[in-house]
């Protein structure tokens, strides 16, 4: 009995201290999460800016395709994947890494970004040209240039015809959803409103077009690493609050459990007490 009152108190140390690590890496992730909000709020007017300008010159301008498919032979195309370094983010990164599976063929180039998306391109054997990891603070802007003349150099060559990022896209701290975004070539948006304002542009709206490839990719690429990074944060924070209540929940049984068997013992005791006073009498 005491050797399993012992190991009884073992566990539930154990369990005691799994709840106060889970509390205080969902507490680190929650702050993390708000800083990233504030980060993206704040880089919206920029990048919305940019892509509404992108949006009127192929609304309001006979402009046709930045760089026509139709003019590339080979049909390979060039796939980033953003992931986290590390884990304990509950299904995040397996359900990032099912959709670079089935959107990824063997022809096509990867550039993973995160050490888990590094994992599973070695993995599969992909067709991997670059790599980067992710790092486990919020993505500094420079990090988005390697991305970028990587897919300039690929795309102007016309070694591919398509380029896509794969991530996943914050929507709230419980709602984070893997996406794959086309950002090359850039076709217009059916969506986009037209505010009627008529542009003279110069040299030309093509030119104009041309010379804002470079912004568009930026914000592109830089909306891509702060979704990701707030989701893995959000995913973190929720898997670690499932730890800790679940920790939380195993001490109060393993407490029951200990003092149920503590006085079960106790009682045995008095019992044994009460039964040699008879029999000395």
């Amino acid at each position: 009995m005491a050797q399993n009152l012992q190991a009884i108190k073992k566990r539930i140390r154990t369990s005691q201290s799994i709840f106060q690590i889970a509390k205080a890496m969902e507490m680190i992730a929650a702050s993390k999460i708000r800083k990233a909000e504030i980060a993206v709020e704040g880089y919206k007017p920029y990048s919305s800016k940019v892509t509404y300008i992108v949006q009127k010159i192929l609304a309001d301008k006979d402009v046709s395709e930045y760089i026509p498919v139709a003019e590339v032979k080979n049909g390979k195309k060039l796939v980033f994947v953003i992931s986290p370094d590390k884990g304990l983010c509950g299904g995040l990164v397996v359900n990032l890494l099912k959709k670079l599976v089935s959107a990824v063929s063997q022809d096509d180039y990867v550039v993973a970004v995160g050490k888990k998306a590094i994992a599973s391109v070695v993995k599969y054997n992909f067709n991997v040209v670059a790599t980067f990891n992710m790092g486990t603070t919020f993505p500094k802007y420079e990090n988005i240039f390697p991305l970028k003349l990587i897919t300039e150099r690929l795309f102007n060559s016309k070694e591919v015809t398509k380029v896509s990022i794969i991530y996943t896209s914050f929507k709230n701290a419980l709602i984070q959803n893997v996406v794959e975004r086309e950002i090359l070539p850039i076709k217009r948006d059916e969506k986009f409103v037209n505010n009627g304002i008529e542009y003279i542009m110069e040299p030309s709206s093509q030119q104009i077009l041309a010379d804002m490839i470079p912004y568009y990719l930026e914000v592109e690429f830089y909306n891509a690493l702060m979704n990701a990074f707030a989701s893995e944060q959000a995913a973190r924070m929720t898997a670690m609050k499932n730890a800790k209540d679940n920790a939380d929940e195993i001490s109060a049984s393993l407490t029951n459990i200990y003092n149920k068997s503590r006085q079960e013992k106790i009682t045995n005791e008095i019992l044994d007490l009460a039964n040699g006073q008879q029999q000395g009498t």
